[in-house]
């Protein structure tokens, strides 16, 4: 369902390749710019926050960190934060850390909050934060190697060191709440309603 194609142009504020193939599906006119947030920062800065209050600063913060460049376009941030055991566990940045991650994940349940934050000409238009429930299952260490080394271009980029996209192929998952844009940190469906019915 393709929208806007007489619309003022969609600003993405993410250089997610899930993200950006997702909002496509939705949208005609997209740039996706590489929003200006140092994510680590904000996290130690804002310690004290709840996960869900976090996750829709850093997609708000996102959003606004390129407003200047696109006043009067709508501007979408976006975030997903990662829980298991009461932490947070953030991107990793190697391969033996992204195997360190998976291997601390497996056998346990662990929340995907994700959250989008919209702007519309310099103004708040739309905010949303979805919960998702997933269990990593008790699989061996030889095959979050073999995931690893197949899927290495694509790891480093997601939270939980695997993407939701994989496991048709490896079966690691069992998702125990929260529907598929939940899951890959990008809440739009109810935008795509707002815009819909504000458009008419």
């Amino acid at each position: 369902m393709n929208l806007y194609t007489k619309h003022k142009q969609v600003i993405l504020a993410s250089s997610s390749q899930t993200r950006i193939s997702y909002i496509k599906k939705y949208f005609d006119r997209i740039l996706a710019v590489k929003h200006k947030v140092q994510e680590s920062n904000i996290k130690k800065q804002n310690a004290e926050l709840s996960f869900k209050d976090l996750a829709e600063l850093l997609s708000k913060k996102k959003a606004e960190s390129i407003i200047d460049k696109y006043p009067q376009s709508i501007i979408i941030g976006s975030d997903q934060i990662l829980v298991c055991d009461g932490k947070i566990r953030n991107k990793s940045n190697s391969l033996s850390k992204a195997k360190e991650n998976l291997i601390n994940l497996r056998g346990k349940k662990h929340r995907l909050i994700s959250s989008t934050y919209v702007i519309k000409s310099k103004k708040f238009y739309f905010k949303e934060t979805k919960d998702a429930e997933i269990l990593f299952k008790n699989i061996s260490k030889r095959k979050i190697e073999e995931y690893l080394q197949e899927e290495k271009k694509n790891v480093l980029m997601s939270v939980g060191s695997y993407r939701i996209e994989d496991n048709s192929k490896y079966n690691f998952l069992t998702v125990l709440k929260g529907d598929y844009e939940t899951i890959i940190g990008f809440p739009l469906k109810n935008l795509v309603k707002k815009l819909t019915k504000d458009t008419k």
